[in-house]
């Protein structure tokens, strides 16, 4: 990849050191507004997370308490067939003492017998319905208890949030007014190509020329490393433009000791 620079549209106007210099505090306050909203970021994430974990936390407790639910109702409709199965058999059971007949007396013993061992297996039916739910209202037990740390968590983390946010208000209003404060200090174009860049790189809109070699003229971008030509250190040096790495697009500026030597052509 050729290395190579765009220049920003600006009339000519002050020393480009003191438009660099002025741009690089801007960048320190923008780089502490990114820093500042990726903790916010983080604490917010948290807060979002916990709010997941709760959400399908009461899903699956619904779930559990729709299932018991069912079980329940199957357990007492099998309890009502029970009751009334063992109310035909007492029927039965007297109907046993008024027989007239063998024929009879073993008819009503049959249909009573049948009704007992039909009871007996909804019985059983009932027996496991019970292990069932009780099994469930378990399970609903350890889901309960498990809701409950969430709900902990996600309180702890939502009071973290407000915490950062009530203690980095101040911080915030104090580089609020220090961006607005480079307004009158920085031309509006000026501005205008740092806050572009500065979207895309999260608020590190510059990045410095270094050289790559002490005996060579070999210049990279500080951004993303990526070779800078001679004539833009040079241009650097001596001319009123703000130039972007070709590469990266940040606005390149030469370090304190760097720009005392000069680059050859």
């Amino acid at each position: 990849m050729a290395p190579a620079c765009e220049t920003g549209s600006l009339p000519a106007g002050p020393s480009m050191g003191v438009i660099l210099e002025e741009l690089r505090r801007l960048q320190a306050v923008e780089m502490r507004f990114a820093a500042i909203q990726r903790d916010r970021e983080s604490k917010s994430l948290q807060v979002e997370l916990r709010q997941r974990q709760i959400r399908r936390i009461d899903e699956k407790l619904q779930e559990n308490h729709r299932k018991a639910r069912e079980c329940q109702i199957r357990l007492d409709a099998l309890s009502l067939d029970v009751a009334v199965r063992e109310e035909a058999v007492d029927k039965h059971r007297q109907a046993l003492n008024k027989a007239k007949t063998n024929k009879e007396y073993a008819a009503i013993l049959t249909a009573m017998n049948t009704e007992k061992a039909d009871n007996s297996k909804v019985e059983n039916s009932i027996l496991q319905l019970m292990d069932e739910l009780q099994v469930m209202k378990t399970e609903g037990a350890v889901i309960e208890a498990e809701r409950a740390k969430l709900l902990v968590h996600a309180a702890t983390a939502e009071e973290a949030l407000k915490a950062f946010d009530a203690q980095s208000q101040q911080e915030r209003d104090g580089l609020t007014a220090g961006r607005e404060a480079f307004a009158g200090k920085i031309t509006a174009a000026a501005i205008d190509i740092f806050n572009r860049v500065a979207m895309r790189h999260e608020g590190e809109a510059m990045a410095p020329v270094t050289k790559l070699r002490p005996k060579r003229d070999e210049w990279a971008c500080g951004g993303c490393n990526m070779k800078v030509a001679l004539e833009v250190v040079n241009a650097l040096q001596t001319r009123d433009d703000i130039l972007l790495c070709n590469v990266c697009g940040r606005i390149l500026y030469l370090d304190a000791p760097t720009a005392h030597k000069s680059a050859r052509v």
